[in-house]
């Protein structure tokens, strides 16, 4: 009996001892956990450290953030807010989310993409309005997702970004289970808002100091221009003056030449006066060959038809002759030039050729080249020769256009023609201006992208811009729509593992096109934003990037630029 009561005392002190080993063991287990994630929770914080520091921008801190805390507390989706100019908060479209979540992705963009949160409604709200993390354990409890029988249950949770004493972003937090507060995370929260904060506080100053920079710019643009208006006021009665003493000096010469060869008895003893006369016009011609060179006054924009125009309607004094004036080339092609001296100088041309020349039919061919006009001038019969050696001091009607011409940085020249007797040519500087990028109306756009949650998103702000898309996983698939339907723009992905964005576009742009235009605008997304990315682009045949991650803005943006503007709506509209 003795022997039995002994074995039963050492059972139940092995039980004992077993049951302490347990319980230590389990204690250890935990404690364990509890460094791991405490190494976790220094980790993430070190991260988000390190992205307000390395960041350029606070929408670059909040998207990064945002993935890094969604894959720490491991929820399907991550999502950020921002003010609008009301005080109510609205989609920053900046997410993120599980790629296993896509259908919940789209469930939670459609509950939220168009609403406007305002203190205190909702999740958003609620943070907004008592600066404090909030948890919800049960989705439907928010009143955005209360009436949707898509979402059967689900979590989220929201923190508030705060610079100063403001909300100025909310990242929130969505889950398709039903999870129980977790401490740690609410504990952790207010760090993550106070570092973020500081992205937000850092871009104000920078943006501060743009705006002050801007407005002393301003200023100093302003200043210029009312220097400069004085200074153009000054050239232009330069010019006035010197206008009317050359128009002064070549009737004045007119007169005299008429009094020379008038036979009339009465004027045959007034040489001496005459010539009187002719010395003292022969200063006054060499003072006007001095105050030429400020002839050559303000360049503006024309088209080559403009300036044809232009030349022609100067012509109707000029009834008794014929003037055709004719476009070499592009009738579009823009030029820089001063139009009133250029249509002054044809038009000294034009009388030359009428004063010696019987009943000319005469025609002037316009052509431009990067950096000069050239004027031919044609007649039906012969005009008088002009040589510029001995006369360009002389101030008939073809000395002051050679001056003209002069002035304006080109010459003039009378030579024997292949069709006619003589010919004129002017040449003179200007400056060409190439034509802007050729924006369609077609609002169909092609989306071309690997990642499914990238097209999902880009697809939603398309729409929302109220822009038809139709969105396509590879470079390959590209090319087949391409092929089969007309697009205006095309927004190609330049990373992509079958064919890529910049080998699609060299192979659209080499081939006979399709439905879709050979020279459509394709615009490359790509992450990759170093000089030499956008020069390999644009040498492939793409006409424009964009950024990722891009938001809504970014997106118009980008849009407008290649498609006309009444087919884009506002963004928030």
């Amino acid at each position: 009996m003795s022997h039995e009561l002994a074995l039963a005392r050492l059972e139940r002190r092995a039980a004992r001892e077993n049951a302490a080993r347990r319980e230590a063991e389990a204690t250890a287990e935990i404690q364990i956990r509890r460094v791991r994630e405490h190494a976790r929770e220094v980790e993430l914080l070190g991260s988000i450290a390190a992205i307000v520091n390395e960041s350029d921008d606070a929408e670059s801190a909040l998207t990064l953030a945002a993935k890094a805390i969604r894959r720490h507390c491991r929820f399907a989706v991550a999502h950020v807010l921002v003010p609008d100019q009301t005080g109510a908060f609205v989609s920053a479209d900046i997410w993120d989310a599980d790629a296993n979540q896509v259908e919940f992705l789209e469930q939670v963009i459609t509950a939220t993409i168009d609403q406007r949160f305002v203190p205190p409604e909702d999740l958003p709200g609620q943070v907004v309005s008592s600066h404090q993390t909030v948890w919800l354990a049960d989705l439907h409890s928010t009143g955005q997702f209360s009436k949707r029988p898509d979402i059967r249950n689900g979590s989220a949770w929201a923190f508030p970004v705060i610079a100063g004493v403001d909300v100025v972003a909310v990242i929130e937090f969505f889950d398709p289970r039903s999870r129980q507060p977790d401490e740690r995370l609410l504990q952790l929260a207010p760090a993550f808002g106070t570092q973020l904060g500081r992205a937000v506080e850092w871009e104000r100053t920078r943006l501060r100091e743009v705006q002050d920079r801007r407005r002393l710019e301003e200023l100093l643009a302003q200043r210029t221009k009312e220097a400069q208006e004085v200074e153009r006021s000054y050239a232009v009665a330069d010019q006035a003056r010197d206008a009317f003493v050359a128009f002064l000096a070549h009737d004045a010469r007119a007169q005299i030449g008429g009094i020379r060869h008038d036979e009339s008895p009465e004027l045959a003893d007034s040489g001496s006066t005459i010539d009187e006369l002719a010395a003292l016009l022969d200063r006054l011609v060499r003072v006007i060959d001095r105050s030429d060179r400020r002839f050559a006054g303000d360049r503006v924009a024309v088209s080559l038809d403009e300036l044809a125009a232009s030349i022609v309607a100067t012509q109707t004094r000029f009834d008794e002759s014929s003037v055709d004036v004719v476009v070499q080339g592009s009738t579009d092609a823009v030029i820089e030039l001063n139009v009133e001296l250029m249509t002054r100088l044809m038009s000294l041309v034009f009388e030359h050729i009428s004063s010696t020349a019987e009943s000319p039919s005469v025609v002037a061919e316009l052509d431009v080249s990067p950096d000069t006009l050239s004027a031919t001038v044609s007649s039906s019969t012969a005009f008088e020769l002009w040589d510029a050696d001995a006369r360009v001091s002389g101030d008939d009607a073809i000395s002051q256009a050679a001056r003209l011409a002069k002035a304006l940085g080109g010459f003039l020249t009378v030579s024997h023609g292949e069709k006619h007797d003589h010919v004129v040519r002017v040449v003179v500087a200007t400056q060409y201006q190439a034509a802007g990028p050729v924006r369609d109306t077609n609002r169909r756009i092609l989306l071309v992208d690997d990642n499914e949650i990238n097209r999902k998103l880009a697809g939603a702000m398309l729409t929302r811009l109220g822009l038809e898309a139709d969105v396509v996983n590879g470079g390959l698939d590209a090319l087949t729509a391409m092929s089969e339907r007309e697009y205006g723009l095309i927004l190609m992905d330049v990373q992509m593992p079958d064919l890529d964005g910049r080998d699609a576009t060299r192979r659209w742009r080499s081939g006979h096109g399709g439905a879709t235009k050979v020279d459509v605008p394709i615009v490359a997304v790509t992450a990759h934003v170093a000089e030499s990315e956008r020069a390999e682009c644009l040498s492939a045949g793409m006409n424009d990037y964009l950024s990722k991650p891009f938001g809504l803005e970014g997106l118009q943006s980008t849009v407008r630029r290649w498609i006309r503007e009444g087919s884009i709506d506002q963004a928030g509209a």
